[in-house]
């Protein structure tokens, strides 16, 4: 099945490399069943991906692999419909003139959308596919986003998602999915009419920079709309075309993250004619949305376009989300190309006229030694800029921004759920015996590289702590996820909390840990997790945005109870910049981090536990915290 997958689109996938600039109307003309196309590619592929993943639970219950997969297989199906389902219901967007169809007049022309109905049967209104700037190909390729300054047609028809920015599939990296113009954003909003304007919620989706879409068919934000919000998500571009980094040949890399900050502006701009308050913004995101958010929020030069912060499952405090050793990537990226100059410019000119899907398929080829050990691999990530460069977004460390002293006044909420570790326990149950035999790899990048640091001592301490004297293996499932939770989320989270309640008194946090699970934790159920306890990564999306994909559950079920508590949360927070504000009939309190001294030597950290019942604990996974706190104080300069 991967083998037949990969001839049919390689039949296709060089088509879509390196288009021209061309006016709006024909773009949307040449991609217009593109998306369709490229969806069911993914999704076919994804299946068999899953499929593997799924060997966990085999390999983990193999008397009782039966029982457990039927919810998986179940998922597995309703995938494929829900896929069916939207593709179908695009058709019918596009064509049936029954559709009432408002059009918005924004800065760059006038857009027509499209009328539906909210699951509490009131109306909205959704626009999707709205370009916030130029689409990044040839001599665009590598530099910052270009503001659009006109459509070039009387009337953009934003009916339909457009192509996910190009990307390689997570297991099967020959399958090459989506376009390099897709510079897009989508915009929903209530139909019923305000004088006063109402908060805006501007989503980043996830993917480690390297894959993920803001299609509707994932991320559908029906029930935050219906708390009265406008929600906007967008596409950027992903690996070395969002993130490629050479400052000798004049690119400073980052250009993910300008294009969410151009994003940011094109809603101060333009959101107002929507109906939406441009001075009453949140921008959230998870994974590496969550990272993207974070960087914004730590960024002057962002932080000027929105006014609240949601980071879920990601928090870029350290320079272990950043990009290492970016000149040498972008060299090595051109040499898998056939270039064998020595010339940085010509480097860069090599990489602008190369095919697009090239360069997807042979990014992760670039990843060092050290990188290909970490539980997740993305090797093009953010970079601390140079000062001088073009609009730039990061120019100092994480942790010197955060240490300045009062310099954010920013509220935040950040977490992450309870078991984020079964997505890297996906992705290494093949290679967990090299962590037996490379007790090094136990060391996370948030370590850094001091002087004198032994990695091969320091990883034997992890390796006691976690595992004693069992074997790392399937049958410590339990532990490695608690170390893969450890390694990429939960202790730089725990980290930004804590230096923020020193040196920002001013920025009031929230902090949370989502543990619930139930019939809406699909992502568990496809990372073949179902029988590993917790809340995995990317379970929390579900209860906030309405995917095509899951069950159809009563209103009155525990499932959409945790739903309507989360929704309420996150937009209360975006109203209010308190998640229970005074008056809410939430039915209990979620109480901001406790401030501390820069010089104290302990930290509590309050949290909200999200399950069916919330309720505010101290210190969660206080064991792993502290020994994670005493092995930053003794081997880094951090606390």
């Amino acid at each position: 099945m991967p083998a037949a997958l990969s001839v049919a689109y390689e039949r296709v996938r060089f088509a879509r490399c390196n288009r021209s600039a061309v006016p709006y109307d024909s773009v949307q003309r040449q991609s217009a069943c593109q998306p369709a196309r490229g969806r069911l590619k993914q999704v076919l592929s994804f299946i068999w991906w899953s499929i593997g993943a799924h060997e966990i639970l085999i390999e983990l219950r193999w008397r009782s692999k039966l029982i457990i997969m039927i919810p998986f297989v179940i998922c597995l199906i309703r995938l494929l419909i829900a896929t069916i389902s939207s593709e179908l219901g695009s058709l019918v967007v596009r064509y049936w003139p029954g559709i009432e169809r408002p059009v918005v007049q924004v800065r760059q022309g006038r857009v027509k959308g499209v009328t539906s109905r909210l699951p509490n049967g009131k109306p909205y209104n959704y626009f999707k596919g709205i370009p916030y700037a130029k689409p990044p190909v040839g001599e665009l390729r590598f530099r910052p986003p270009v503001p659009l300054e006109s459509f070039g047609v009387p009337v953009l028809k934003c009916l339909v998602d457009k192509n996910d920015f190009i990307q390689p599939h997570v297991l099967f990296k020959q399958l090459i999915t989506g376009s390099e113009d897709a510079l897009y954003l989508n915009v929903y909003t209530p139909a019923t009419a305000k004088e006063e304007k109402i908060p805006v919620m501007v989503y980043i989706h996830g993917g480690g920079l390297q894959h993920g879409t803001a299609s509707s068919f994932v991320y559908d934000p029906q029930y935050l709309v219906m708390q009265g919000v406008i929600v906007v998500t967008m596409f950027y571009r992903l690996g070395p075309f969002g993130f490629l980094s050479l400052p000798s040949a004049g690119v400073h890399g980052n250009f993910g993250l300008k294009d969410q900050r151009q994003a940011l502006i094109w809603v101060q701009e333009n959101i107002d004619r929507f109906g939406g308050d441009p001075q009453n913004v949140t921008l959230f995101g998870e994974s590496a949305g969550s990272w993207s958010t974070y960087v914004h929020y730590l960024s002057p030069s962002s932080r000027k376009y929105f006014h609240r912060a949601i980071c879920q499952s990601g928090d870029t405090c350290t320079e272990s989300n950043l990009q290492i050793d970016p000149e040498n990537k972008a060299r090595k990226l051109a040499y898998l190309l056939g270039y064998r100059g020595s010339s940085d410019q010509e480097v860069i000119d090599v990489l602008r006229k190369a095919p697009a899907s090239l360069l997807t398929k042979y990014q992760t080829l670039c990843n060092s030694e050290q990188e290909r050990s970490f539980p997740l691999r993305f090797p093009f990530r953010p970079v601390v800029e140079h000062s001088c460069s073009e609009d730039a977004v990061l120019t100092q460390t994480p942790e010197k921004l955060l240490k300045s002293v009062d310099t954010i006044r920013m509220p935040l909420i950040s977490g992450y759920t309870s078991n984020e570790g079964i997505l890297g326990l996906t992705r290494n149950k093949h290679r967990l015996k090299k962590y037996n035999e490379n007790p090094k790899w136990l060391v996370p990048e948030l370590m850094g590289h001091p002087a004198g640091l032994n990695r091969t001592v320091v990883g034997d301490q992890i390796k006691q702590f976690y595992f004693g004297n069992k074997p790392i293996g399937l049958e410590t499932s339990n532990q490695v996820t608690d170390l893969f939770s450890d390694h990429t989320f939960v202790t730089t989270s725990n980290l930004s909390a804590e230096w923020l309640a020193k040196y920002q008194p001013n920025a009031e946090q929230y902090h949370y840990v989502f543990s619930y699970c139930g019939r809406f934790n699909f992502a568990k159920a496809l990372y073949g997790g179902t029988a590993l306890q917790g809340a995995s990564h990317g379970d929390d999306c579900l209860y906030l945005f309405n995917a095509a994909f899951l069950p159809k559950l009563p209103a009155n079920c525990e499932e959409q109870q945790v739903r309507q508590q989360v929704v309420r949360l996150w937009t209360n927070f975006a109203k209010y910049g308190n998640p229970t504000p005074d008056g809410d009939n939430l039915g209990f309190r979620w109480k901001p981090v406790k401030k501390v001294h820069p010089s104290s030597a302990s930290f509590d950290l309050d949290c909200l536990d999200i399950t069916s019942v919330p309720r505010m604990i101290q210190n969660p996974f206080q064991e792993r915290k502290e020994f994670w706190r005493g092995m930053i104080k003794k081997y880094t300069n951090y606390l």
